[in-house]
């Protein structure tokens, strides 16, 4: 399933790059996205889902795939579940190493990097290292996610 998600989001940002061609490169861009994506990171890591809605596109088309397998489609689904999962969590840390950043148009970008979560909710703490990969799109003058993917790559210890 992770692997079917993972090529629906490299078809998406294939096809929203027309007929090819070579990604954009613009520092200023990338820099952009950056201090966005660590925005978003830290937004996750503070766990409250008001800091984090303003990161995803509030629309139909949004896909959240979470490190369980969940799928959501649409803001309303993952907005509603971040409400119910966030308010359980005691601790977060998800820590990626070395996003890269491709700028498919100098508009919508794709983000994939490995990381690390460690994670302590619903009274049993999970930890293992990860693949993740969001697709962005600035709107509004806001990069924005329209979909991401966060699947653990090696086995997740659990304590509790």
């Amino acid at each position: 399933m992770r692997y079917v998600l993972l090529g629906a989001l490299l078809t998406v940002a294939l096809v929203a790059c027309g007929a090819g061609g070579a990604p954009v490169t613009d520092r200023v861009t990338e820099a952009a996205l950056r201090a966005r994506f660590d925005a978003w990171v830290s937004a996750w890591n503070a766990h409250h889902p008001d800091s984090l809605a303003p990161f995803y596109v509030q629309a139909d088309y949004l896909s959240v795939t979470w490190p369980t397998g969940e799928v959501k489609r649409g803001w309303t689904q993952e907005s509603e579940y971040q409400r119910s999962f966030l308010p359980t969590v005691v601790a977060m840390n998800l820590a990626p190493q070395s996003p890269r950043i491709v700028l498919v148009r100098s508009n919508l970008a794709l983000v994939t990097f490995p990381f690390t979560l460690d994670l302590t909710a619903g009274g049993a703490r999970q930890i293992g290292p990860g693949q993740g990969m969001t697709l962005w799109q600035k709107e509004g003058g806001a990069w924005r996610i329209y979909a991401a993917q966060l699947s653990y790559t090696g086995g997740v210890k659990v304590r509790v």
